[in-house]
């Protein structure tokens, strides 16, 4: 006497190809959903940890804005202490100073104290004495200074009418590295207690000018909320309020949700096939065992067995191979692609949570399912396993109309609230998933309509078995769609995620060709006065050096347009090698006392070319603006030269002004093109022996960091990218392949009738290729048009990866081209009779 556990033991014995095809694609449909949410994991944790490494401890920082004049007081430190929520506060003064009696710059010079909090903002470690200082990498480059070395400081604050400069001598005690994809910039870090006593408005309750506020979690806003309350003239800066924060968290928050959905439908779609698949096999098994007598009872506890077995099994593995994964082959991964390690953490308790939550959701998923077909008679259960027509009704019109409605309405209403803002953004993302479901739901009906249509044509042009493959296609749609819906997917997510990549890539190159017109770069940091543009020349005489010119910094000047003095900034070309490389048009007039403008600025003030006003500089010493010449507009051009609208040429007076308290235009940088830019870079070298300040640096150099940078931040995307991409490949060919291997009962009838062997593998591909081909065409249409979509958000352009596209699409047909021919081979070759016992 068997048992039922016996009887759905047997079965699931006699079925070990469904069964084990099941647990696989449940395995491959749980470890997606496990990767992606470890990876949104990592992902928000990575961010966050990068944020704090930037900004450190610090939770608010609160002051007084330098024109207001004010410095925060030590009673003010101790009511900031005293606030209910905040754990540590430390006073930062800021000055400006000049170093090693370098006249033509000035340091950004900090006032620091020795906690543990300041510290963490500023990343140094030593404790800093009234004599002691820390120095910025570049800075110890630019003086020549090491470890131990003096460094003389000169403070200048004003007293009166005067100015007094108190010059001190410092112990260098620790030299800080740029951060991580920064720049060196030039700062320097001196005891608290030195620098407040020499700003410009203190006594001795000055506390600093600034203080760093650390609070406890999730605290931070309402405690600068309270801080404004305490005084409204103060500035208060809170980390997680900053725009550039919430646009970075933003993005990655899109990009998750957008990532998490389409992986979510791919699991989904999968598993729902799974099913569709197992349920048809379970319900031949369901109609004999009623057939013969069983209750439905009875036929529910042995289906149910089998489903929680399988289930079990497939979500144990799934969460194993997850582990795998994360912990082992994502790190192996991203070791092969070159890529700097990632974040790989394995939260134990929030994966359990998922897998304890998948298996509660596919078991409650199947007893519904069981429930239905229990309950049905033999012969109502074979009508229903062949009853798979799509039919399109009046309510699902209604149901798609109001959809459609609904994703304008968000579209219309995101660009009226700001595409950019949190509000609108959200819209955005909401409009374009629904308007992905709305396609996503109607293609089913588009897929069999487009069938119909084209039955006649696809017998004339690729002969009877395409014909025969097509008609048999057409009532298997609704059952095989979650196939096609599964590559959808899978293309939305790699042209999403590619071109997320590729526009960041592209974004960086464009950053560093805005900052290197040519192949070299050589700076000025120290503005030293003695790099003119007669070096330009000399530049120009090296062997390896097709041309170069000078930039120049801005310098403000005040003209006299009608009655008003109007404040502008101003640059210095070399109005004649501009001409000669296209960037300006032929301008003839007197470069000495001329003036170029854009457009947009002669609109503003109604100004043509011969116009003559007087010009003006503000004079620092005496404190007030005076005259210092009179220019002419000699041309007006359409666009700016690094975003200014005025620019002179290097003879004009604005660059040979006597007088050093006026801002004038000096040589920022230098460009330099070149063919062959290690011999350029060699030839150009000695520059440094003559003017040791200098930094010369090249285009090629610097975009190979910036693609190092990029990629350091994106190698946990990439390598989760790759797994993606692969396992739902593996998840829809093993799908695909069960679905074809099911129906072997229906190949070996059309054999019987005449079918060839070789024309069998040629229906099956045919099935096999429309499917992949459909849902790659469908799925690119619609990776473009959500990527589209999003890229409102911020208005950026969009950079699409072609190539990644291409590739991935090639290797995808070419690998189903020959496991399905394996697989018609295979079929074709059985013999007939053992199939039809089979059947």
């Amino acid at each position: 006497m068997f048992t039922m556990r016996t009887i759905a033991l047997k079965l699931f014995r006699a079925a070990w190809a469904n069964v084990l095809t099941s647990i696989s694609i449940i395995t491959i449909s749980i470890c997606l959903v496990m990767t992606i949410s470890v990876y949104i994991w990592n992902a928000n944790s990575q961010m966050k940890e990068e944020i704090k490494a930037l900004f450190g401890e610090m939770d608010i920082m609160v002051g007084y804005n330098p024109e207001q004049n004010i410095v925060l007081t030590n009673t003010q430190i101790e009511n900031f202490e005293a606030m209910p929520g905040v754990t540590k506060v430390s006073s930062v003064s800021l000055a400006h100073t000049k170093v090693e009696n370098e006249q033509n710059t000035t340091f950004y010079t900090v006032g620091v104290e020795n906690d543990n909090l300041v510290k963490s903002r500023y990343h140094f470690n030593v404790n800093l004495g009234p004599n002691d200082v820390v120095i910025a990498e570049n800075v110890a480059r630019l003086f020549h200074k090491e470890v131990g070395d003096t460094l003389n400081i000169t403070f200048n604050k004003t007293g009166g009418d005067s100015i007094e400069a108190d010059t001190g001598n410092f112990t260098i005690k620790e030299i800080l590295p740029p951060l991580k994809g920064t720049d060196s910039p030039n700062f320097i870090l001196v005891q608290n207690d030195v620098l407040k006593t020499r700003m410009e408005v203190s006594n001795e309750q000055t506390a600093g000018m600034y203080a760093l506020i650390k609070t406890e979690e999730n605290m931070a806003t309402s405690i600068g909320t309270e801080l404004k309350q305490l005084d409204e003239t103060l500035r208060v800066d809170v980390m997680s309020d900053y725009d550039e924060f919430k646009k970075n968290l933003q993005a990655l928050m899109i990009f998750m949700i957008v990532l998490a959905f389409f992986i979510l439908l791919i699991s989904s779609v999968l598993l729902l096939a799974t099913f569709q698949l197992l349920f048809y096999k379970i319900k031949e098994q369901l109609m004999v065992l009623r057939a013969l007598g069983a209750s439905s009872r009875q036929v529910r506890h042995i289906v149910q067995l089998q489903l929680s077995l399988i289930i079990c099994f497939g979500v144990i593995l799934g969460t194993s191979v997850s582990l795998l994964v994360v912990k082992s082959w994502l790190p192996q991964l991203i070791s092969l692609m070159k890529l700097p390690e990632a974040k790989t953490d394995f939260p134990i308790i929030f994966v359990f949570g998922i897998a304890i939550t998948s298996f509660a959701l596919l078991h409650l998923v199947t007893q519904w399912q069981v429930r239905k077909s229990a309950s049905l008679l033999p012969l109502q259960i074979a009508t229903e396993n062949e009853n798979l027509s799509l039919r399109w009704t009046k309510w699902k019109t209604i149901i798609v109309s109001g959809f459609v409605v609904i994703s304008l309405f968000l579209f219309l209403n995101a660009n009226q609230v700001g595409t950019s803002s949190g509000q609108g953004a959200l819209m955005i993302l909401i409009g374009t998933l629904f308007v992905s479901g709305i396609l996503l739901y109607i293609m089913p009906y588009l897929f069999t309509a487009l069938f119909k249509i084209s039955l006649k044509s696809i017998r004339s042009v690729f002969g009877k078995e395409a014909y025969l493959a097509y008609q048999q296609l057409m009532p298997q749609v609704r059952r095989n769609m979650p196939i096609i819906q599964s590559i959808i997917g899978l293309m939305v997510i790699l042209i999403f995620g590619s071109s997320l990549f590729k526009t960041i890539q592209q974004s960086s190159y464009e950053d560093v060709i805005s900052q290197y017109e040519t192949s070299i770069k050589i700076d000025n940091e120290l503005k030293d006065p003695t790099i003119t543009p007669a070096l330009i020349e000399e530049i120009e005489t090296l062997p390896s050096v097709s041309y170069a010119y000078a930039r120049s910094n801005y310098a403000n000047i005040d003209l006299q347009i009608g009655n008003d003095w109007i404040s502008k900034n101003v640059i210095a070309i070399d109005v004649q090698k501009y001409v000669q490389l296209g960037k300006l048009k032929a301008i003839d007039g007197d470069f000495k006392n001329g003036l170029i403008i854009t457009e947009s600025f002669a609109k503003e003030h109604k100004l043509a070319v011969g116009d003559r006003f007087k010009t003006g500089g503000y004079d620092n010493e005496l404190q007030q603006v005076i005259p210092i010449g009179e220019l002419q507009i000699i041309d007006i051009v359409d666009s700016s030269i690094n975003e200014s609208d005025l620019m002179v040429d290097w003879s004009s007076f604005l660059s040979n002004i006597a007088k050093t308290s006026i801002a004038k235009t000096y040589i920022k940088d230098i460009m330099v093109e070149t063919d062959n830019t290690e011999q350029a870079l060699a030839e150009v070298s000695y520059l440094v022996e003559r003017w040791p300040a200098i930094k010369i640096t090249d285009k090629e150099t610097i975009i190979e960091q910036s693609n190092d940078l990029t990629f350091q931040r994106w190698s946990l995307f990439a390598g989760v990218f790759v797994i993606l991409i692969i396992t739902t490949c593996l998840g829809v060919l093993q799908t695909l392949l069960h679905s074809i291997y099911a129906k072997r009962g229906d190949y070996a009838i059309q054999r019987l009738i005449g079918l060839s062997p070789n024309g069998l593998i040629k229906l099956i591909l045919t099935q096999a290729l429309s499917f992949v081909l459909y849902g790659l065409t469908v799925g690119t249409f619609l990776g473009l048009l959500v990527t589209k979509l999003m890229s409102n958000i911020d208005g950026a352009p969009i950079y699409y990866d072609f190539v990644t596209l291409g590739v991935t699409s090639i290797v995808f047909l070419s690998v189903t081209l020959i496991v399905f021919t394996l697989q018609g081979y295979w079929i074709s070759r059985k013999k007939l009779a053992n199939e039809m016992i089979d059947i």
